[in-house]
């Protein structure tokens, strides 16, 4: 076997490996009529009070993203740009359909505590 065939018969397995893994299916959307993702976080005296760090939302599920807080700030979902302003002792609360893919982190502005972040797959 020549060099040259040699060449191409290791360019054509490679680029058959390589369309193979790009082959995957993309993941599922969530269906339309599944309940709403809540993440519930409260916020008092500087401390984020969440038992948690990260909550999981199925690719194009409904969120609501909803904090409490004793001081008026402004609640940031980054990456999906959703926002609230927040006032002390009220619920403030932003609602998307997750329809990207990825981590994203959530903040108060002002303060910059960080909140539960969203895992959207």
């Amino acid at each position: 076997m020549t060099t040259t065939a040699r060449l191409i018969g290791c360019a054509l397995t490679a680029s058959a490996l390589l369309l193979t893994a790009c082959g995957a299916p993309p993941p599922e959307p969530a269906a339309s009529d599944a309940p709403p993702v809540v993440v519930d976080a409260e916020v008092a005296d500087g401390q984020v009070r969440t038992g948690t760090e990260r909550v999981a939302v199925p690719l194009g599920g409904h969120v609501r993203y909803q904090v409490r807080s004793d001081q008026r700030d402004e609640l940031h979902v980054h990456g999906y740009d959703e926002s609230a302003p927040l006032n002390p002792g009220q619920v403030a609360a932003v609602e998307f359909t997750a329809d990207k893919p990825g981590v994203f982190e959530a903040e108060l502005h002002e303060s910059g505590l960080s909140l539960p972040s969203l895992e959207v797959r």
